[in-house]
């Protein structure tokens, strides 16, 4: 082999090397910004979720105070018509919300199961907005750990290959970029397969 050909072959070794450097650095760079973003997503769903879940708590508390208060005119006013004073009776059934005067015509009722499903629906449909936003935010973490991992993977083949660029030994030279090349596709792999 002469001089030449051996200067040849050691500039596309080096060019070789300086765009597998530049390739990982990019594959690096850009998992780990679709990690941050995916973070980023999940904590800002995990916070919203548990705001909403506190506000489906607090109404639960006032559909509570709601009902308590719907038993306790009911309460009255069965006294008050029992006595036979309409007028009392007629002050407290108009204080009556409109699920428990409902109720109060049903054939179930008063204060039937259609009763305090009515009074819990709002409360229970923003629980189970929290609890799926939640869910959302479970999967947007999952998604940011497995692009960790292909940035672990491009990590560990920009290392590979930046000893392949010191390394004086040809032998050794190819194994770290073979290696790094392995190391690559684990990382695109990794990167595609989130989701």
């Amino acid at each position: 082999m002469d001089e030449n050909q051996t200067v040849s072959n050691e500039d596309k070794t080096e060019w070789s090397i300086a765009a597998l450097i530049a390739l990982l650095s990019l594959i690096t760079a850009s998992t780990a910004y679709y990690s941050h973003i995916e973070d980023s997503n999940s904590n800002h769903n995990y916070f919203t979720s548990q705001a909403i879940i506190v506000e489906a708590n607090s109404l639960y508390l006032e559909a509570n105070q709601a009902i308590i208060y719907d038993l306790d005119a009911y309460d009255s006013y069965y006294l008050a018509d029992y006595e036979g004073n309409q007028t009392k009776a007629d002050y407290y059934f108009s204080g009556l919300s409109e699920s428990a005067i409902a109720s109060f015509n049903s054939s179930s009722g008063p204060f039937d199961d259609q009763y305090y499903d009515e009074m819990y629906l709002f409360a229970s449909d923003r629980e189970d907005e929290g609890i799926a936003l939640a869910e959302v935010a479970e999967a947007e973490n999952i998604a940011s750990d497995e692009y960790q991992l292909a940035v672990l993977f491009s990590a560990v083949g920009l290392s590979l290959t930046g000893w392949a660029a010191v390394i004086s030994s040809p032998k050794l030279k190819f194994t770290f970029m073979g290696s790094s090349i392995v190391a690559l596709g684990l990382s695109v792999l990794q990167a595609l397969s989130v989701g």
